[in-house]
C-alpha cells in the first residue's frame, strides 16, 4: 500500500494530499506526506491517536514511534474482528448502544 502511495505522489506531485486511513502503519503513511489520519482505532481511542498526530507534528519521531507500538494491540484487533463490529463494541461500552454492524460483518466477540 505505501508502494501505491509512493506512485500516486509521484506521478501527481502536490496536487493530492492524502490520509493514513490504515490501522496499522499511520507513521509510515505520514512519513510519505499523508495529512491526516482517520482509522477505526481512532475512533475508540481518540487521545492516542491526537497523541501520535502530535508527536509527527513536532517531529517527535521516537514518540511517535512508542505511542504506534502502544496501540498496536488495539490495531491488531481491528485487523482480527474488523472496524465496524469494535467500533460499535466501543460505543456500546460508552453507554452509545448502536446495535450490530450491518450484514454480511458479525458483531464483535463477547471477550476481546
Amino acid at each position: 500500500m505505501t508502494g501505491r502511495l509512493v506512485t500516486i505522489r509521484s506521478a501527481l506531485g502536490g496536487r493530492l494530499r492524502f490520509f493514513a486511513a490504515s490501522a496499522h502503519l499511520p507513521a509510515a503513511v505520514l512519513d510519505l506526506g499523508g495529512v491526516g489520519r482517520m482509522a477505526g482505532p481512532a475512533c475508540v481511542a481518540p487521545a492516542a491517536a491526537v497523541a501520535l498526530w502530535d508527536a509527527h507534528r513536532r517531529g517527535d519521531l521516537a514518540r511517535r514511534a512508542r505511542l504506534q507500538e502502544a496501540i498496536w494491540p488495539l490495531n491488531a484487533l481491528f485487523v482480527r474482528h474488523g472496524a465496524a463490529p469494535l467500533v460499535k463494541l466501543a460505543l456500546d461500552e460508552a453507554g452509545y448502544p448502536c446495535g450490530d454492524p450491518v450484514r454480511p460483518q458479525r458483531p464483535a466477540p463477547e471477550s476481546v
